[in-house]
């Protein structure tokens, strides 16, 4: 069998062939990252024997190593995809402290040669599909979020004063009035009644003429009604304001097209638990994949601890660095999917004040430990629960813990 290292690069890829003694058929070479270099480099593997026996490995890389994995997969070829963690532990190897793509393709190779890790399970077209539009979604959510930090940042120079008006910033009265009057100056000058009007259309159950006198009030006391700032600063609220609706839009329409997909496993278990909502299981769903991929150890090949594998594997384990007479500080590890590992911290946060069983658990724990802390715990109670739900096929809502 021949078997292929790609170390992925995002304009061209470093590829080296190992026979089946494990020696190089050819010394590793660059390809373009173009469907001209793919072409190229399955001719180099055809020329080799190459065919339906060939394997092949390479790093998961951002998004670069998709399109050449789709297109040997289509081929014939075994395509295994291995997180980098493991082909730098590997790599380090080297007394000699030699990297290059080149050497770090053949190195890929022999670990998948020599079978040193578990093939990853091919996503079916809806699973990539699923994973794109979450991936997507938490890139808009990120810029939303920037959004709003820059507004804050513009009202301190127009409207110091105005965030404490109100509960929520970002709720629907605020941001109607900064649309109409972008500071303290515009604010001030508007009259009662038109303001009362923006009140009304945004609010429920507030009295708009009272509500109305109190914001122009608060305008005309404000510093920046005294010393108003360049003409210039309404201008760029209102163009923080458009970022934020269509960012808002943006994100609507691709949760609407996360609730169509078909919803995985993970995601029907956590449906029961109050507080987990619809839009975080399907995101924390879309990373882990399905339960078959931790049911059992890659190197021991046991069934047990699947939950542990499933915590790892969100990088939301525990971790302790230590030698000889030092001993840091447990924390976690924080390795592989961050937006994985957002979820399930985001989802802890709610069922632990919706659902008395986490609630139990979080309680427990803050008495002793730190309220991110003690969420880890509740984390990590989540994927217990969701294991034993798996294996027993039950619901939440039926095998509720006690």
């Amino acid at each position: 069998m021949i078997t292929v290292g790609i170390d992925i690069g995002k304009e061209k890829h470093a590829a080296a062939i190992l026979g089946a003694d494990g020696r190089l058929l050819a010394k590793p070479a660059f390809f373009d990252n173009t469907h001209d270099g793919a072409k190229k480099l399955w001719a180099q593997i055809a020329r080799h024997g190459g065919g339906d026996g060939v394997r092949v490995g390479m790093e998961s890389t951002g998004n670069c190593w998709k399109p050449f994995h789709d297109f040997l997969a289509a081929k014939g070829a075994t395509v295994d995809v291995i997180n980098p963690i493991v082909t730098s532990a590997s790599m380090a190897g080297d007394v000699r402290g030699r990297k290059t793509d080149k050497q770090d393709a053949v190195v890929i190779a022999g670990i998948v040669a020599r079978g040193e890790r578990a093939a990853r399970r091919p996503e079916g077209e809806g699973e990539r599909d699923l994973k794109c539009l979450t991936r997507q979604r938490r890139y808009l959510v990120s810029d939303r979020s920037g959004s709003k930090n820059r507004l804050r940042d513009q009202l301190l120079e127009s409207f110091p004063e105005f965030p404490a008006l109100f509960n929520d910033l970002f709720s629907r009265l605020p941001l109607a009035l900064l649309e109409k009057w972008p500071g303290a100056a515009e604010l001030a000058r508007a009259r009662k009644d038109s303001v009362a009007k923006v009140v009304k259309a945004n609010s429920r159950g507030k009295d708009a003429e009272k509500e109305a006198a109190r914001i122009i009030a608060a305008a005309k006391d404000s510093i920046c009604f005294a010393h108003p700032p360049p003409k210039s600063a309404a201008r760029c609220i209102l163009s923080t304001l458009r970022a934020l609706r269509a960012l808002d839009e943006n994100i609507e329409e691709i949760d609407a097209e996360i609730q169509e997909c078909e919803r995985p496993e993970v995601a029907r278990l956590m449906d029961g638990i109050k507080g987990a909502g619809k839009t975080m299981p399907m995101v924390i769903a879309s990373e882990f994949g399905g339960f078959e991929r931790f049911e059992a150890s890659p190197t021991t090949g046991k069934g047990a601890d699947m939950a542990k594998r499933m915590l790892a594997f969100a990088g939301c384990e525990p971790r302790i660095r230590e030698s000889g007479k030092w001993k840091g500080r447990i924390k976690v590890s924080k390795r592989g999917s961050g937006q994985l590992r957002l979820a399930l911290y985001l989802v802890a946060n709610t069922i632990r004040m919706n659902d008395d069983y986490f609630r139990a658990v979080y309680d427990e724990k803050i008495k002793t430990k730190h309220h991110s802390v003690a969420l880890f715990y509740v984390i990590r109670k989540l994927l217990e629960v969701l294991c034993s739900l798996h294996k027993s096929g039950r619901t939440y809502s039926i095998a509720k813990p006690n």
